[in-house]
């Protein structure tokens, strides 16, 4: 319970620095978890014996952040690349949260329809099959 409170509130202290604060992409990687929970599965953090991340772990993270963005639906034309973020480009960078976070205050369109549809053609077409499969097998038997 705990951590869906967590997933709903994002509260970051970011320094002055924006960029170097984005540059490991711990913060973007929260931001698209918050927007979509559970968009990026995993993210490396810095701990107290190791404060900061490797170049590789920072690369990672970005990346992740940029799947999950284009998964969530974000056009290319409106994504930074991850140079732009290990290079803290401001501009760029903030195209990209911009329209993630613009995609976060859209509503989710109700599924439950399409899913609802999509199981009753399931439960037809394997009933249909079955009447068939007996309909076969008394139709043989009869004939034998």
């Amino acid at each position: 319970m705990e951590q869906m409170r967590e997933e709903r509130e994002l509260k970051i202290c970011l320094p002055e620095d924006l960029g170097s604060a984005l540059m490991d992409g711990v913060v973007l990687c929260h931001l698209v978890n918050h927007v979509r929970p559970r968009s990026v599965g995993s993210i490396h953090v810095p701990s107290p014996a190791v404060p900061k991340l490797s170049m590789a772990k920072c690369r990672r993270n970005v990346e992740n952040f940029l799947d999950a963005c284009r998964k969530l639906g974000i056009p290319e034309a409106d994504l930074c690349s991850p140079y732009d973020i290990l290079q803290s480009d401001i501009r760029h960078i903030r195209k990209t949260v911009d329209t993630l976070l613009a995609l976060g205050e859209k509503t989710p369109q109700p599924t439950s329809t399409f899913r609802s549809w999509d199981l009753i053609g399931f439960c037809l077409f394997h009933i249909l099959f079955i009447v068939l499969m007996y309909i076969t097998y008394h139709w043989n038997v009869l004939t034998a």
